[in-house]
């Protein structure tokens, strides 16, 4: 029944839109004393129906009711409310000094002004946007806020990107933030699978991680990002909101006129950071004082840099199309992202397509709205892993391959060439092999698609329901070849496929109060909402193939002679209710209380509903006749609430579940347990209180914040040791413990010089977070596997109280005795050193200058007091790695003959090192030309950008922003490098035009 009533509402919706044709229209143009204000915001108050006017401050504003209000707003001057009163044209003309109090931001279920929020609520316009090569929407909006740290977690186009709002509150791999795309919450799974790798011994280079979900919404359909920090804005979200909230709102549709956007961009990029490997007369200089002279030249000299580098191109085209008329609107883009990745065999290309539309009936009492986004991700990923074991993948393949050796030839295979590549062992990789005799590929088709409608039942009440659905499926292969020379590959070949189907469905309505009593204004939200979430997973494996064709392996599994295959299928459910109240009172103090009561399915009926909420207040001083003059806007605020969290924690953990697994011929498979009954098992609480100062002084030029915070994680879900003996090592508990990140976060914003010709602002924010896990009596966990050579069942961090998270664990190394042998304090225990991988400090840095139609933007961003565990240098580039005839990096050869050659590279504090960094990130030059009546372009706009132009650091290796996930005892890592895709520095050349 579900199903047949989401079809009719979006076969409705889909109606209405298509036939959404001419109704009243309100435009005008925005502009201050001097003339137009290009990017003014043009919003109906108390909706999110809203635009920007263009290069000439022109607007079109469709959907406006005729009693309606419409706010104008830009930064640095004076909001103005002007009533519609049933007018076409309205001009405003603002003034300057406005506080940035009155920016409009889009909150959960609604729209405010931040002078009226009593929480920490930072939004990103569109303009504002960082530039180049964006995959994912997180990318756009790295370091423009206090409190929000955002990585992508390496190089590769596509790759997962870690948002942290506030700090790391769980021990589970799941800490990003809810991400709710036009009114929709985003389930956060992957929806890629990652590729497989040698959980079970069958492949024997490793597995690497999901791309980014978010991968799949184009970065030019979004108009702004608003980022909901602390409990007063995030409880409206309940349990979902834990971890802070995302609001992405896409673009619309401009009533009045049609307008036709075209844009494009090409990049070229290229690895500049490449740590140097030591050249072939180093290699043998260095083997021969080890050997005594008796190493063997092999009479090459082998470049494996200019093997798995190479220069890329990526091309970026969009086009859209939207107009509308007096009551209703829409908006048709189109996106296409070729990229290729600076790592041979690495691409990712997209293709988007939406459709935002909305129209209006009987007397503007019902609106219906639509938006629909349906993407192709196909991705081709290099044998970069996560988890490679001492033989390596392809970059610790080309670190360690002896430069005297030629990668391809004629020989034989006693010689050790095989399919003419030069493979002399399982042992010694190729890295021209692994790329030419290897493959891994991934396509995701996904579709969000929801249907809203909101009627005017009052005056000021106003009832508004909205059905989303987010569907994708996805499948990953990889192949290894017969004649890859791998453990139990070589003669045999190896296949994989995954395939991962997502489902999710919400269905959310609500009612929303607005009384104004004088000066005084309340504002009640009431609703409920439910989310379901289905998974449904196939894994195939497929052994011993007569072909050694990688296409043919995997689209003809059938064809091997072993077979391995699992598949699943879980089902969630969420059902929210919630309440907000906000009230403002003389335009001076606003009270704000929300309470949400969330049932999951994924408790037991003890603890299956969780009751949230918050409480806030904020006063503006600056309107207090008392108050110093110096400031023109003073906000004091606070809030406390508490949120719940139970992402990451899986499908039904609270009730006894048995597994089938299906082996392949020799051994059917055997039934399991894979989870025990735990019906007492709760949500995870989070604690937060905020207090916060909102600031502006000599007419507003500099404004900006100043936050504490102290959020507190307690009865955190962790998987733990099962009372033995029992069929299974771990099961799902709450644990005693509070998980406390307590911080301070600093913005400012200034405009230093504002001419007729020329103009200079910037924002500086900063955030300190300090992260530990008090009052925690669990017994000690290790964490952070450390992989290589001689490193079986090593790792790097630990958890335990009195402890930040991802706290290095490991000997205290304090150099190398008169035998080249390590010296270790503690008698060569592990113990804490006193080092994180949670940095203290994060800042982001933007100048922008423009000078008549010219521009330039500068963004810098950087983290500092974090650490570092450098796992590919302890495991492929250390002494003994020469001893064993492999290459190594070009400063590790002034021990050659200082450290003896058999000396254990055990994990110690030696690979640790300074993590912190400051990094050019963006720079833009751009030129916006001035179009006349008679051009055929309304706009015209033509820059350049540069991604990453320098970085400054003392971490030895590539990068120090790249974290690979090594997930030990179910506990997630970060600080560690193993092999990562490095990250590019790139070039673009762009232009954006409207007609």
């Amino acid at each position: 029944m579900k199903i047949t009533l989401l079809k009719g509402l979006l076969l409705l919706g889909a109606f209405v839109c298509f036939n959404a044709v001419k109704a009243q229209t309100v435009s005008g143009t925005v502009s201050d004393a001097s003339g137009p204000l290009p990017g003014a915001s043009v919003v109906v108050k108390g909706t999110t129906n809203g635009t920007q006017t263009d290069f000439d401050g022109n607007y079109t504003l469709n959907d406006v009711a005729a009693d309606a209000v419409i706010v104008f707003s830009y930064i640095g001057f004076s909001a103005q409310e002007i009533p519609v009163n049933g007018q076409s044209t309205i001009d405003a003309i603002l003034q300057e000094n406005a506080s940035e109090l009155d920016e409009v931001v889009v909150i959960g279920y609604g729209t405010t002004t931040k002078r009226s929020t009593t929480g920490a609520v930072e939004s990103v316009k569109a303009e504002e946007f960082n530039k180049g090569v964006i995959v994912n929407p997180q990318q756009l909006i790295q370091g423009k806020t206090a409190g929000v740290q955002i990585a992508t977690t390496s190089g590769e186009p596509g790759a997962a990107v870690n948002v942290r709002v506030r700090g790391t509150a769980s021990v589970r791999s799941q800490n990003n933030p809810l991400f709710v795309v036009d009114g929709v919450p985003l389930s956060g799974a992957n929806t890629t699978p990652a590729t497989s790798g040698g959980a079970d011994g069958g492949n024997d280079i490793g597995s690497s991680g999901s791309l980014d979900p978010l991968s799949f919404l184009n970065p030019n359909d979004i108009a702004s990002i608003d980022i909901l920090q602390d409990a007063a804005s995030t409880a409206i979200y309940g349990s979902r909101g834990a971890n802070g909230v995302v609001l992405i709102t896409t673009k619309s549709g401009t009533s009045g006129r049609d307008v036709l956007e075209f844009s494009s961009t090409f990049s070229v990029g290229y690895i500049g950071n490449r740590p140097e490997i030591a050249s072939r007369e180093q290699f043998l200089a260095a083997q021969n004082t080890i050997t005594g002279g008796t190493f063997i030249d092999g009479g090459a000299n082998t470049d494996t840099y200019d093997v798995i580098y190479r220069t890329s191109f990526t091309q970026n085209y969009n086009l859209a199309y939207g107009g509308g008329g007096e009551n209703g609107n829409y908006r048709i883009s189109m996106g296409y992202q070729d990229q290729e990745g600076e790592v041979d065999d690495s691409t990712f290309d997209r293709l988007t397509a939406r459709f935002n539309a909305s129209q209006r009936f009987f007397d503007n009492k019902l609106k219906l709205s639509t938006q629909a986004t349906i993407s192709n991700v196909e991705s081709q990923r290099p044998p970069i892993t996560n988890n490679p074991n001492a033989r390596g993948d392809l970059l610790s393949a080309s670190i360690g391959w002896d430069p005297t050796q030629p990668l391809t030839g004629d020989g034989t295979r006693d010689q050790g060439f095989i399919a003419g590549f030069n493979q002399p062992s399982n042992e010694r990789r190729n890295p021209l092999a692994l790329l030419e005799l290897t493959r891994a590929t991934s396509s995701t088709v996904r579709a969000l698609i929801n249907v809203s409608a909101q009627y005017k039942i009052t005056d000021n009440l106003n009832f508004n329901t909205l059905v989303g659905l987010d569907k994708s499926a996805s499948s990953a292969s990889s192949a290894n070849s017969r004649n890859f020379a791998g453990n139990g590959i070589l003669d045999n070949g190896r296949a994989d496929l995954d395939e991962i189907d997502l489902t999710n469905t919400t269905w959310e309505s609500y009612l929303n109060y607005n009384k104004e009593f004088g000066d005084d204004v309340l504002d009640m939200v009431l609703g409920h909402s439910y989310q379901e979430f289905v998974t449904e997973t196939i894994n195939l494996r497929g052994f011993d193939f007569d072909t050694a064709d990688l296409f043919q392996m995997v689209n003809n599994i059938a064809g091997a002679q072993d077979f391995a295959a699992n598949s699943s299928l879980e089902r969630d459910e969420l059902q929210s209710f919630f309440l907000r109240t906000n009230y403002s009172l003389n335009n001076k103090f606003n009270f704000s209380g929300t309470i949400r009561i969330d049932g999951s399915s994924r408790f037991g009926g003890n603890n299956q509903y969780g009751t949230f909420g918050a409480v806030g207040a904020s006063w503006s001083l600056d309107q207090e006749s008392w108050f110093p003059e110096f400031f023109d806007t003073f906000k004091l605020r606070a809030n406390w609430g508490v949120t719940g969290n139970q992402e990451g924690l899986g499908s039904n953990r609270f009730i006894e579940r048995q597994r089938f697994g299906i082996g392949n011929q020799n051994d059917p498979g055997a039934l399991g347990t894979v989870a025990f009954n735990n019906p007492d098992l709760q949500w995870e609480e989070n604690e937060q209180l905020s207090i916060g100062v909102d600031y502006g002084f000599l007419n507003n030029r500099v404004s900006g914040s100043v936050n504490y915070f102290k959020r507190t994680t307690s009865q955190f879900l962790l998987e733990v040791n099962s009372a033995q003996p029992a069929p299974q090592p771990f099961v799902f508990a709450n644990v005693d413990g509070d998980i406390v990140n307590e911080g301070l976060e600093f913005t400012i914003n200034a405009i230093p010089v504002q001419t007729e010709d020329f103009s200079w602002d910037l924002n500086f924010n900063i955030t300190y977070t300090d992260n530990i896990l008090e009052n925690y009596e669990g017994p000690a966990i290790d964490a952070g596997q450390i992989n290589g050579p001689g490193l079986s069942r090593a790792f790097a961090q630990r958890l335990a109280n009195n402890q930040p998270l991802f706290s290095f664990f490991t000997r205290d190394w304090q150099g190398l005795d008169e035998d080249g042998g390590n010296i270790f304090a503690n008698n060569g225990a592990q113990v804490f050193i006193g080092e994180s991988a949670l940095p203290d400090f994060s800042l982001g840095f933007t100048n922008n200058f423009s000078y008549k139609n010219w521009d330039l933007s500068l963004f810098f961003n950087g983290q500092f007091g974090q650490s570092i565990y450098n796992n590919t240098r302890n495991a492929f580039s250390t002494i003994p790695n020469l001893s064993q005839g492999r290459n190594v990096f070009a400063d590790t050869l002034p021990l050659v003959g200082v450290e003896n050659p058999f000396n254990p590279q055990s994990v110690s504090s030696r690979f640790i090192e300074d993590g912190s960094f400051l990094r050019l990130q963006n720079l833009t030059l751009g030129h916006n030309f001035t179009v006349g009546d008679d051009s055929v372009f309304s706009s015209l706009r033509l820059f350049l950008n540069a991604q990453n132009l320098f970085v400054i650091t003392d971490y030895t290796g590539q990068d120090p922003e790249i974290s690979t996930d090594r997930t030990l005892n179910n506990l997630p890592s970060l600080g560690i490098d193993l092999t990562s895709y490095p990250r590019p520095t790139t070039f673009s050349l762009g232009v954006n035009a409207s007609f």
